[in-house]
């Protein structure tokens, strides 16, 4: 499983999911960074990624497509260490619930 990290969220996201094992690209490393949402989506989609981002937009868009799944992290903003330790909490329970199917994972911190 590859996890797709959207341009509002930090390149050090990738990097800490790296750490736990996980495929997870930031979408500069794709060359996406500037990219609309529908072409990151669309990038997503075509090898079965998760994408994981704050923009409301890819929550309609996997409202409305059957294929795609989406992180979609509903915190403010807050410094890269406060992010990554509100992945450490909620980590485990995101990736069961990636795990068990669901296709749209709403995290509130």
């Amino acid at each position: 499983m590859r996890i797709v990290i959207d341009q509002q969220l930090p390149p050090v996201l990738a990097t800490w999911l790296r750490l736990q094992g996980l495929d997870a690209t930031h979408v500069r490393d794709l060359g996406l960074r500037d990219r609309p949402d529908h072409d990151i989506w669309r990038e997503a989609l075509r090898d079965g990624s998760v994408v994981l981002s704050r923009d409301a937009d890819f929550a309609n868009f996997a409202r409305q497509d059957a294929k795609g799944r989406l992180v979609w992290l509903r915190i403010g903003n807050c410094s890269n260490a406060i992010l990554i330790q509100t992945f450490e909490r909620h980590w485990p329970a995101i990736l069961a619930r990636i795990k068990g199917g669901e296709r749209l994972i709403e995290v509130r911190a």
